[in-house]
């Protein structure tokens, strides 16, 4: 009950900081430990623009993989790959 709780609030703190603060960037609410953005340039510096573009393309290969071992376990065959 107590993580649900914590999700919960977290999505809230999210969703104000997203939409009612107009924040631009998907995903930042402000917590930056090692000061990655307070480098020149900031959030548009070419490096963070990079990072972030990797970050999101890792994370849709991820999303890929995913999907292809649920569908290989459901479906036998599904991939060409030995199944056992």
């Amino acid at each position: 009950l107590q993580i649900f709780f914590m999700a919960g609030w977290f999505e809230c703190i999210a969703f104000d900081r997203q939409w009612n603060q107009e924040n631009p960037i998907p995903g930042n609410y402000g917590y930056d430990p090692l000061g990655f953005t307070k480098r020149e340039g900031g959030w548009e510096s070419e490096e963070l623009t990079s990072l972030r573009l990797k970050e999101i393309k890792n994370g849709r290969v991820a999303m890929m993989t995913m999907a292809a071992w649920v569908s290989n376990e459901a479906i036998p065959g599904a991939l060409p790959v030995w199944h056992p």
